[in-house]
C-alpha cells in the first residue's frame, strides 16, 4: 500500500501528463481553428481544454502552461512567415527561425499573465470568475501594442453573423465574446461534481451569449441592404491582379512581364464603365513618376484611366543607380490621372524584416544577418486620396500591404473623411495559402468596426472587394495565383458605426473592469 509521500509524486506525474495533453489539445484547435487552419467554428472550443487543466494550477505553473500553449499556438499559425521572410531577404530560413520564435515567444507573454490572473484571481470557481478572466485576456491580448495583432476572434472571418460586434467594440469586443463562452465551458465542466448550480449557471450563460451574438449578428446583416434614403455616390473599379513571381525582382524582370499585362490593360481600357483601376503591389521596382518607360508604358495602354498603382519612391527623389544596389525608397501609392501623378501615399507603418532591420542602429549585427533586406523609409502623415467619378468626389483611404490590419491608422483616415478603403498587396512572398488567408482575415475586421467598402488588390491573391459587412463580393473575386480582372460597381452609403465614432470607449471600459477586477475581484470568484 502507498504511502501518502510515495502517492504524491505519482498524482504530480499524472496532472503534468494532464496539463500536457490539455495544453496540446488547446494548440491543436487554435491551428484549425486559425485561417491557417480553416476550421473557424473551433474558436468557441479553443481555449477550453488548457482552460480546464488551469482551473486545478499553481500560479506558476498557470504561467508556464499559458506561455507554453500561446508559444506553440503561434508558431503554428505563423509558420508560413518563415519561408516569407526568408525570400524576401534572401536569407536561409534557418536564420530567420529563431527570430520568428522570439517573435511568437514574446507574443505568448501576455497570454501567460493572462492565465497566472486566472489562477490567481480563483476564476475558475464562478459564471462571475469566467467573465472576469475574459476581460483580463482581452485587455491584455487586444490593448498591448503588437506587430502582428491576430487572435482567435480573426478564426471567424469567414462567419460575417457571429463578428458583426465589431461595430460596437471592435476586434476586442468579438475577442471578449469569445473568450467568455471558453471560459464559462471549461468553468460548467470543471464545476460539475464539485458545484453543479455554478455549473449550470456557466452553460446556461455561454448558451444565452452564443445565441444573442448570433441575433445581433442577424440584425446587422439584415439592415445590409436598408439605407436612410439618402443617394450614394458610385465607383466603377477594376482590380487587377498581375501575378508576378516573387522570382522576378529586377527591371528587366519587369519588362518581359509587361507582355502579358498589356492585353489585360488594353481590355480595361476599351472598358467605359471603369472609373479606377487598381494596380497591386509587385515584387519589381515599377514608378509612373521615377521610371521615364512606364510613364510611356502605362500611357500608351490605360491613357484614359485613373489609375492607383503600389509602386517604389526614392528616398532623394532619383534614381542614381540600379534599384538593386543600397539605397533608401517609400513603399508607395501613385494616384495618376490625365497622364500625371496626382498625389501619392507613402506606407506608414513597414514590415519588420521584411521592408526594414529593427533595432539595427543599437544592434548592427543584424545587418549582417541580413545583408539583402530590403530598406524602405517609413512615410510620415495620413493622406486621403481623392477620385473624380462625374460630379462625385470620393475620399479613399489607402493601405499597404499589412497596414490594412491596423484600426488606428484605418480610424484616423475615417475622422479625415475617409470613405472607402483600397488595400495593396503582395501576399506572394507567404505563398502558402495560410499567409494569405491570414492576412486576408485580419484586414477583413475593419469592414465591419467602420463599415466602409474594401477593395484589396493583390498581386497573387487573396482579391476581392468585402462590403461594410464584412461579406465577400462574389463578382469581385480573382482566382488566386493566376494573370486576371474583376470590375465591380460600388455604391458608397454614408453609413457609420457606434465604433468609428467612439473607438476607445469599449477599451477603457474594459482597461477599468480589469483594474477593478485585479483589485477586488479574488474574494468575489471564491468558490462557495
Amino acid at each position: 500500500m502507498l504511502t501518502r509521500t510515495q502517492a504524491e509524486p505519482s498524482e504530480n506525474k499524472k496532472k503534468q501528463c494532464f496539463d500536457l495533453v490539455m495544453a496540446f489539445t488547446t494548440v491543436a484547435l487554435f491551428y484549425f481553428a486559425f485561417p491557417s487552419g480553416g476550421l473557424g467554428d473551433l474558436a468557441w472550443l479553443t481555449l477550453v481544454p488548457v482552460v480546464i487543466a488551469l482551473n486545478n494550477s499553481s500560479g506558476r505553473n498557470a504561467f508556464f502552461l499559458g506561455l507554453l500553449a500561446a508559444t506553440l499556438g503561434w508558431m503554428c499559425s505563423i509558420w508560413w512567415a518563415i519561408n516569407g521572410i526568408s525570400e524576401i531577404t534572401s536569407t536561409q530560413a534557418n536564420l530567420v527561425i529563431p527570430f520568428v520564435f522570439i517573435f511568437c515567444f514574446l507574443s505568448a507573454l501576455p497570454y501567460a499573465i493572462a492565465c497566472w490572473f486566472h489562477v490567481r484571481l480563483k476564476s475558475g470557481y464562478s459564471v462571475v470568475g469566467a467573465l472576469s478572466s475574459a476581460v483580463i485576456f482581452t485587455v491584455l491580448v487586444n490593448y498591448i501594442p503588437h506587430i502582428l495583432p491576430g487572435n482567435l476572434a480573426h478564426a471567424l472571418y469567414k462567419r460575417p453573423l457571429f463578428i458583426q460586434l465589431a461595430d460596437v467594440g471592435g476586434v476586442p469586443l468579438v475577442f471578449y465574446i469569445i473568450h467568455c463562452i471558453n471560459f464559462l465551458l471549461a468553468n460548467a465542466i470543471t464545476l460539475v461534481k464539485t458545484n453543479r448550480r455554478q455549473s449550470q449557471g456557466c452553460l446556461l450563460l455561454a448558451i444565452t451569449l452564443f445565441f444573442a451574438n448570433i441575433a445581433y449578428g442577424d440584425y446587422r446583416l439584415s439592415q445590409s441592404q436598408v439605407f436612410d434614403g439618402k443617394a450614394g455616390k458610385t465607383l466603377h473599379i477594376a482590380m487587377l491582379q498581375p501575378n508576378i513571381d516573387i522570382k522576378n525582382r529586377t527591371r528587366n524582370d519587369w519588362k518581359t512581364q509587361q507582355t502579358l499585362l498589356t492585353p489585360v490593360l488594353d481590355t480595361l481600357e476599351q472598358n467605359q464603365n471603369v472609373d479606377l483601376v487598381v494596380f497591386p503591389e509587385v515584387p519589381v521596382p515599377i514608378s509612373y513618376q521615377y521610371y521615364p518607360e512606364d510613364k510611356l508604358y502605362f500611357e500608351k495602354h490605360l491613357p484614359s484611366k485613373t489609375l492607383l498603382m503600389t509602386t517604389i519612391k526614392p528616398a532623394n527623389n532619383h534614381f542614381e543607380s540600379d534599384i538593386n544596389e543600397n539605397g533608401s525608397y517609400f513603399n508607395t501609392m501613385e494616384l495618376i490621372a490625365h497622364k500625371r501623378v496626382t498625389q501619392e501615399y507613402s506606407k506608414q507603418v513597414l514590415l519588420p524584416f521584411g521592408e526594414y532591420i529593427p533595432f539595427q542602429k543599437s544592434m548592427p549585427w543584424l545587418k549582417d544577418l541580413f545583408p539583402y533586406a530590403p530598406n524602405y523609409k517609413p512615410g510620415n502623415q495620413s493622406t486621403l486620396l481623392t477620385i473624380k467619378n462625374n460630379d462625385n468626389v470620393i475620399h479613399v483611404i489607402p493601405l499597404i500591404c499589412y497596414e490594412a490590419v491596423f484600426t488606428e491608422i484605418v480610424g484616423n483616415g475615417v475622422k479625415k473623411g475617409g470613405e472607402i478603403l483600397i488595400n495593396s498587396s503582395n501576399d506572394d512572398w507567404f505563398a502558402h495559402i495560410a499567409g494569405k488567408n491570414t492576412h486576408y482575415a485580419l484586414a477583413l475586421f475593419r469592414t465591419i468596426e467602420f463599415r466602409k467598402y474594401l477593395v484589396r488588390t493583390t498581386n497573387t491573391g487573396v482579391s476581392g472587394i468585402i462590403t461594410p459587412y464584412g461579406r465577400l463580393l462574389d463578382s469581385s473575386k480573382i482566382d488566386d495565383n493566376i494573370l486576371g480582372y474583376s470590375i465591380n460597381e460600388i455604391e458608397i452609403q454614408p453609413i457609420t458605426s457606434f465604433y468609428s465614432q467612439y473607438p476607445n470607449l469599449i477599451k477603457y471600459l474594459f482597461m477599468s473592469l480589469a483594474l477593478v477586477i485585479v483589485l477586488f475581484g479574488r474574494k468575489s470568484n471564491v468558490r462557495n
